[in-house]
């Protein structure tokens, strides 16, 4: 148990890693952020589309047929993009951000861009999601087989550098501070290990191969969502289209890299 565990950490702790990337560089400019907001989009596009979906239907062919089991999955995609939907909504516009007393940084500093925080916000609640079942699927895979779950947990964590880069460079771009960047980037990854021993300890006995690929695939389709609503037209907002398709590109070649390594 306490090797699948170091395993699933060291999975997480690779976003945190991505995150460092803040401390190197100055407070990113407009083509910096339109970059990023693309480089965002394409990690999160291609995990979904490349990796979790595919992941789910071949899984759920071992047991209902390929047809049903792509109907299924996209089904519970479709289900992730509602919960999207409705999550949005739950998270405050740019208008009440600004508006908020924090709202303004003090004399001498940036003021925060409430439309980049509300980017930065819906970013590091989709990766957190995403993080949360492949933490669980890293644990249990560890658990049961060392060697299986040390190849897991490398494609995880390879995987896993871009997305601490997604979250950090939104975050410090929206509260000027590269040190509360880089914490969210280790916190979104530090929701592998914790969601995978409170389901170990909790929910072990409800937890199926079955149940754990629909949640993949559901989420999945929250990480298209919010790419598709939120990341990539607010990549274009900064007047920079030229960087957010350079972003995207790169964001798909990079996670094209980390998934097929492995």
């Amino acid at each position: 148990m306490l090797f699948a565990l170091t395993l699933t950490t060291l999975a997480g702790l690779s976003t945190g890693l991505g995150g460092l990337v803040v401390l190197l560089f100055k407070r990113p400019r407009a083509r910096m952020m339109a970059f990023s907001m693309g480089f965002a989009g394409g990690v999160m596009l291609t995990v979904s589309l490349s990796d979790m979906l595919p992941h789910t239907v071949e899984t759920y062919s071992d047991t209902m047929g390929r047809f049903p089991a792509a109907l299924a999955s996209a089904s519970l995609c479709v289900m992730g993009m509602l919960i999207a939907l409705l999550l949005e909504r739950c998270i405050p516009d740019e208008k009440e951000l600004a508006a908020r007393p924090d709202g303004h940084a003090a004399r001498g500093t940036p003021a925060i861009n409430p439309g980049a925080l509300r980017s930065a916000m819906v970013t590091t609640a989709a990766i957190v999601l995403h993080n949360l079942p492949e933490g669980i699927l890293t644990l249990f895979t560890s658990y049961a087989s060392p060697t299986l779950g040390a190849t897991l947990t490398l494609a995880i964590a390879l995987h896993n550098i871009p997305e601490g880069i997604a979250i950090s460079v939104p975050v410090y771009y929206a509260t000027n501070s590269r040190v509360r960047g880089a914490l969210y980037a280790l916190l979104s990854g530090l929701a592998e290990p914790a969601g995978a021993l409170l389901a170990f300890f909790l929910l072990r006995s409800f937890i199926s191969p079955l149940f754990l690929n629909g949640l993949i695939a559901t989420i999945a389709g929250i990480m298209i969502y919010v790419s598709i609503s939120e990341l990539i037209p607010e990549g274009f907002s900064y007047g920079r289209r030229g960087y957010t398709v350079g972003g995207l590109v790169a964001g798909i070649l990079a996670m094209s890299v980390g998934i097929y390594l492995v």
